[in-house]
């Protein structure tokens, strides 16, 4: 199958129980609905079960308010025995104006009942105008293998919060679902956050986000967090998801939130700082200067089509 015809379309309307404190979308929603539209995709193409292995460079590119109309729109991008890679982009819909509200890169795994990998037995072709994108994703994908394969994750956290996963938290009563998982890590990074300077903060974006294991229903789940990095106006929180119960304890996922300080209704000066990691400043200065791209991208003739296209175009 071409990457266009994998094409899924899928809307949500934002109301006054989705918005934070500054009445814009709060993150831990956004996230849990781009997560949604990718897993739809990806079950579409792989005709059957799939999990949240990856995801990455999920920037919050305009804000988003009560009332609005958010359109989701997914692609699969590429193919390997198990696994999809799968790109969404969100627009958000105001008085008839269409802009870019998010972009997310996701990798799925096809699973049995059980949880365990099977083959996927189909490939995604790369239609002719979109083989930049595809070799994109391509080198993007070659990275989350070096990521994937750094080793076990060693925490550093001083904060721990611990829940149990509930059936409400699955989509099969058995797995618990990486929408719900997110939407509970936003909330608590948000915490972590608060607890390093008080004020009001907003999700810039969330990456290299690895999901390792499986959390099962009945698990009890401890999610670790700290800060890694504080920059003037925003700071990166870095999680560690356990898991275990009657299963043994495990590792299950590790990444990374970006918020901004939003305290005066616009960017403002954090005003506390740490020890400058460098690894942390290089990580947040790729993902500032993608994000900058993002938000100088012009809506396509063709709203069928990605609008980060325009970023990955094949030579002429």
């Amino acid at each position: 199958m071409e990457v266009s015809k994998t094409l899924v379309n899928s809307a949500r309307l934002v109301s006054q129980r989705h918005v934070n404190p500054l009445g814009t979308l709060y993150g831990g929603y956004l996230l849990e609905w781009l997560i949604d539209s990718g897993t739809i995709a990806a079950i579409n193409f792989a005709k059957g079960n799939v999990v949240l292995g990856f995801l990455d460079k999920t920037h919050f590119i305009s804000p988003v308010k009560a009332g609005d109309v958010l359109l989701f729109k997914s692609w699969v991008v590429g193919t390997r025995r198990s696994s999809l890679s799968v790109l969404v982009e969100t627009y958000v819909l105001r008085n008839g104006h269409v802009s870019l509200a998010t972009v997310g890169k996701m990798i799925f795994v096809k699973v049995d009942s059980e949880g365990r990998p099977v083959p996927i037995d189909r490939e995604v072709l790369c239609d002719a105008e979109w083989e930049g994108l595809c070799r994109h994703f391509q080198q993007w994908r070659l990275e989350v293998d070096r990521v994937i394969e750094d080793g076990e994750i060693v925490s550093h956290s001083r904060s721990v919060s611990s829940f149990v996963a509930m059936p409400e938290d699955s989509l099969d009563g058995v797995l618990m679902y990486a929408g719900r998982l997110m939407f509970k890590l936003d909330e608590l990074a948000f915490i972590e956050a608060f607890r390093f300077k008080p004020a009001i903060y907003v999700t810039a974006g969330v990456y290299k986000i690895v999901f390792k294991k499986p959390i099962h229903v009945g698990d009890v789940v401890d999610i670790k967090t700290a800060i890694s990095y504080v920059g003037n106006t925003s700071l990166d929180v870095e999680f560690y998801v356990e898991a275990g119960g009657f299963r043994e304890r495990r590792a299950v996922a590790h990444g990374f939130f970006t918020f901004v300080n939003m305290t005066e209704g616009k960017p403002t000066p954090i005003g506390v700082a740490i020890p400058v990691d460098e690894a942390a400043k290089k990580r947040r200065e790729e993902s500032v200067q993608e994000a900058k791209l993002l938000k100088n991208l012009k809506p396509p003739a063709d709203f069928d089509k990605p609008w980060t296209l325009q970023l990955y175009r094949s030579p002429s």
